[in-house]
């Protein structure tokens, strides 16, 4: 059960000072627990040959007085007290609906010290966690609850042991874990355009808050200008211009470095990347002519970037692949070219100080074949390159899968259709047997893929019959889950993002076409699936 794979199992949770008698000791669900320490055994008075005695006259001094020693006895060594045992803060928790976290807490003090706490699930006699620090005589420590194994009822008690090795049992606190099924959506928002208005979500990035930072552009009237919206983690709107809507600018790719925001946008005759401050401020920006860029990625304190250089209108174009300071000064960058024309890298992923970037080369006769290359992270030395056999393949995206190496979605040609093609790569470029999915003509293209969580991953795209659904489609390893179709009919519908979040959750973004009598317009929307 991967409750019992919990976080900091037997790890030390908020340091603190073992403590004494506490008296208002508040608990995690801000209910205040009084605990009133017992009686304590006073300082006994002993006469001088260790007799306890109520008559002080038996003895005296050689004045005649009487002859008192006081002497203080070891205190009698009482057992922990338990105030009360929690789960989320509360000693009747609500059902918890939602993969992540659940911290178990026990509120508890002993007469002299608490050596440790052992948290137990049910009836297993194994501690899922032994806990030897607290905070102002609270315990803690957090679980995982897992979408896929955790459903169901549980028991959860502690047993608390002092320094002398009393202990003390809490009382059970019963919980319930109640999970949607997979593929469920949590969240669903849409960017309705006005007449005359066409939205377009290209990349979403997700805060420490949980608040969504989109970027985009936004056509009106034939201009277009750059979209960036926060919204809440249920999706509503909170700002509709995080960064100045530039003119003719084209957001593609967002991301964080800790609080400071990173947007990466097209511009005529190049690309734009900016750093902003907490506050919204720019600190910093670059300007690099003839490149498109296409994907934006930050790791610790690198910022990477993927595109092509040239505009791929052009007759040669290279795959360009470039990485900056913090400050945005670029540190080092390479350009893969071959014979032909219109060499783009798509997209990025970090794993194993390795960069990865996909996407495609045109070879001598404009064969268009899929393509991979890895570098050191540290100073971009190429590590391997692939360059698949397929021709008329292209590579949409690609994310890591822990060990067992990256995965690419993107798109192959089938009697003059599409279907996807995913290809899983270990790290040194192999193509691991018999993990390669190749679709039917149903799902035409791919064009991103998410890591969710137990090796699974989302595969997202477009299934056209003349017009098109965005469509999403789940896998393990290499076994398909479910499949979903979403948005509207329209031409132009298709899932054009895809980003894992914490605990398995993704989170997608597409486009379709409305038609609110003014003619097609093109809106935006936003989904995050349940594991």
């Amino acid at each position: 059960m991967s409750l019992l794979a919990s976080l900091g199992c037997g790890a030390t949770f908020n340091a603190a000072a073992e403590h004494n008698a506490a008296n208002g000791t508040t608990g995690d669900d801000a209910t205040t627990y009084t605990i009133d320490p017992p009686d304590r055994p006073g300082v006994q008075t002993v006469t001088s040959n260790g007799d306890a005695s109520a008559d002080l006259s038996s003895t005296s001094t050689t004045d005649g007085a009487p002859d008192l020693e006081e002497t203080t006895e070891a205190p009698m060594d009482a057992p922990p007290v338990i105030a009360a045992a929690l789960v989320q803060g509360s000693p009747n928790p609500a059902p918890i609906t939602a993969a992540g976290p659940v911290t178990l807490s026990v509120i508890a003090y002993d007469d002299n010290a608490i050596d440790r706490v052992h948290f137990f699930i049910d009836h297993d006699p194994a501690p899922v966690a032994v806990v030897t620090d607290g905070d102002d005589g609270v315990y803690r420590h957090e679980l995982i609850v897992d979408h896929q194994d955790d459903a169901g009822d549980f028991e959860f008690h502690a047993v608390v042991i002092d320094d002398a090795g009393q202990s003390a049992t809490s009382d059970t606190i019963a919980w319930t874990v109640t999970m949607p099924e997979s593929g469920a959506t949590v969240v669903q928002a849409a960017n309705e355009p006005l007449p005359n208005e066409h939205i377009y979500w290209n990349d979403v990035a997700v805060d420490t808050n949980g608040e969504f930072i989109i970027v985009g552009h936004r056509v009106v009237n034939g201009v277009t200008s750059l979209l960036s919206e926060r919204r809440s983690p249920s999706g509503a709107l909170l700002d509709s211009a995080v960064i100045s809507p530039t003119t003719h600018r084209v957001g593609v790719a967002v991301a964080f470095m800790g609080s400071a925001l990173l947007v990466a946008a097209r511009d005529p005759g190049g690309s734009w990347i900016g750093r902003y401050n907490h506050g919204g401020a720019l600190e910093f920006q670059q300007f690099e002519p003839d490149v498109e860029w296409r994907d934006l990625l930050v790791v610790d304190d690198r910022v990477m970037l993927a595109g092509n250089t040239g505009e791929l209108v052009m007759t040669e174009t290279a795959a360009r692949v470039q990485v900056l300071t913090p400050t945005l000064t670029p540190d080092w960058e390479r350009t893969e070219s071959s014979d032909g024309n219109s060499n783009v890298a798509r997209a990025l992923a970090v794993h194993d100080d390795q960069l990865f970037a996909v996407g495609h080369v045109t070879l001598a006769g404009n064969e268009r074949r899929g393509a991979v290359w890895a570098y050191a992270l540290n100073d971009g030395a190429e590590q391997w390159t692939r360059v698949f056999t397929t021709t008329d393949e292209d590579i949409f995206d690609v994310a890591t899968f822990g060990v067992d190496g990256i995965r690419t979605a993107g798109s192959v040609p089938d009697e003059g259709d599409a279907r996807m093609m995913v290809h899983h790569l270990k790290l040194n470029g192999d193509t691991v047997a018999d993990e390669v999915l190749v679709g039917s003509k149903d799902l035409e293209v791919a064009y991103a893929i998410a890591a969710s969580s137990h090796g699974e991953h989302v595969i997202a795209g477009a299934t056209c019959t003349g017009e098109c659904f965005a469509d999403v489609r789940r896998y393990a390893n290499t076994w398909y889950q479910w499949h979903e179709q979403y948005g509207l009919l329209s031409p132009v519908s298709r899932v054009v993002a895809a980003e894992s979040l914490a605990y398995g959750y993704v989170v997608l973004l597409g486009q379709h076409d409305v038609n609110y009598g003014d003619g097609d317009q093109t809106s935006s929307w936003l989904r995050v699936l349940h594991p």
